[in-house]
């Protein structure tokens, strides 16, 4: 592997480890959590070609799915193709995403949701 393969890995390597140290984690699902599977991937991911030249790394494609990530850190298509109201407050039940937000925030900054309180847990 040529030298400035190498350095264009080890740049693309660190774009990763940023990605990663700026993904939140989930509180809510920590068996599950994408941060932890991402910090996984990229340390397989990057320790093969490093270790072996003979191994066929693919730049472009690392590069796009770097890119398909950082979108979806910087909530892209959130912003791109927002909610409407009648979305969010379905007439069945209109309060049933905000109090699943709350719920969930409740359980974000560690205090008990109504259930866990209910069951001791």
């Amino acid at each position: 592997m040529s030298q400035p393969a190498r350095q264009e890995i080890h740049a693309l390597y660190r774009n990763y480890l940023r990605l990663v140290h700026d993904w939140p984690a989930d509180k809510v699902r920590p068996n599950r959590d994408m941060k932890q599977i991402l910090t996984t991937r990229v340390e397989e991911t990057f320790r093969k070609p490093l270790q072996n030249d003979a191994e066929a790394f693919d730049l472009v494609e690392a590069k796009k799915q770097l890119d398909a990530l950082e979108r979806l850190l910087d909530n892209e298509f959130k912003q791109k193709y927002p909610l409407s109201d009648k979305i969010l407050t379905p007439a069945g039940n209109p309060n049933y995403y905000s109090s699943l937000l709350s719920s969930l925030s409740a359980t974000k900054d560690g205090k008990k949701t109504g259930l866990a309180r209910f069951f001791g847990k």
